[in-house]
């Protein structure tokens, strides 16, 4: 059974990225690169509107290779502009791994790290914005999401918050990383970023779990933020 509020905050979730995803595709962004891509759909889900962005995902060789697996054995067309590319993030360089996969670097693109910071060190969370304000053009974009870091001292101020980290911890990869409530801008500005949008728990309840008479259908787990941001010129 799912921690309180966790169903609901990946269906919204996967609501803002996939708006980001085909904004980025409108654009026609270079290139979209999928940080830690595990299972995710969404060049095949959104092939169709596709005009030649490539798209780049990133996973360890143990998830990404079961995947394609998975696709070749139900048959699924793999658009042309897929690229899969396995990297262990502990042990290779990522602009190396990106370069062999055919990332263009200084291009105007799009990053999606989707379930992924909260698991690392505050170190690698740098490296990476680092590595996607000095590689990608201005203009370019990352979109993540976060956990509030007093979810990480468990002062269980949020609804679901004592569920979703009992859950989390049982499962051998606790949360590592977390940002005070209110810092997300400072700690974005001084990284070299700009705040395009920025979704709180009852944020994305208002926009995903309220129907238009005010009807609230469903709580969202209220550990977790999502930003987009912009790199700075």
């Amino acid at each position: 059974m799912f921690p309180p509020g966790i169903y609901e905050y990946v269906l919204a979730r996967t609501k803002v990225m996939d708006s980001v995803f085909v904004d980025a595709l409108e654009a026609r962004v270079t290139q979209i690169v999928l940080l830690g891509a595990g299972f995710d759909t969404r060049a095949l889900r959104f092939a169709d509107r596709n005009r030649g962005t490539q798209v780049i995902e990133l996973d360890v060789a143990t998830t990404q290779q079961p995947k394609i697996e998975i696709l070749r054995k139900k048959k699924i067309p793999l658009p042309k502009e897929l690229i899969f590319a396995p990297i262990d993030f502990d042990k290779q360089d990522l602009f190396e791994v990106l370069s062999k996969a055919g990332y263009q670097e200084g291009q105007k693109s799009l990053f999606l790290w989707e379930g992924v910071t909260m698991y690392l060190s505050a170190q690698a969370v740098d490296g990476t914005l680092n590595f996607i304000r000095r590689r990608a053009a201005p203009g370019s974009r990352v979109a993540f999401d976060y956990i509030y870091a007093s979810v990480l001292r468990q002062e269980n101020r949020y609804y679901g918050e004592q569920g979703i980290f009992k859950t989390i911890s049982s499962t051998g990869e606790g949360w590592t990383f977390g940002l005070e409530d209110g810092a997300i801008e400072p700690f974005l500005s001084e990284r070299g970023f700009e705040i395009v949008a920025h979704y709180t728990p009852p944020e994305l309840e208002k926009l995903y779990m309220t129907a238009e008479d005010g009807t609230l259908h469903g709580r969202i787990n209220g550990t977790h933020c999502i930003v987009v941001a912009s790199v700075n010129g």
